[in-house]
């Protein structure tokens, strides 16, 4: 059986749902692993020093440093969706203005975990 779909296959209001539906997906979950991580990291550290721990064993530098990795690999996620999209079904969709929102957005997020580290 073949599984692949063609560009045909999609009305275009079946893939700007597409679209729209995944690009929503990736967002919240950007936005909800970084505000739970972020309210934890204040919960658990209140105000204290990067060194000490915050969460089991990580220390809030820790803590930062992964939460900006993997806030730069959702950026990377979600551009690589769009692109994906606009490349193979909606030409017009995911343009300059959406690439520049997406990479001030992972950029502010990734330098404020890494100020949140920093001691």
């Amino acid at each position: 059986m073949n599984y692949t779909v063609s560009t045909t296959e999609l009305t275009l209001k079946d893939a700007m749902d597409h679209y729209e539906n995944g690009k929503h997906r990736r967002y919240s979950l950007l936005f909800a692993a970084n505000g739970g991580a972020f309210a934890v990291a204040r919960l658990m550290g209140g105000e204290i020093f990067s060194s000490h721990r915050v969460l089991g064993r990580l220390t809030l530098f820790e803590l930062s440093v992964g939460m900006a990795l993997f806030t730069a690999v959702m950026t990377y996620d979600i551009f690589t969706f769009g692109e994906k999209m606009r490349t193979t079904f909606l030409p017009k969709a995911f343009g300059r203005e959406g690439k520049r929102v997406l990479i001030s957005l992972g950029a502010l997020l990734c330098m404020g975990w890494l100020l949140a580290g920093w001691n």
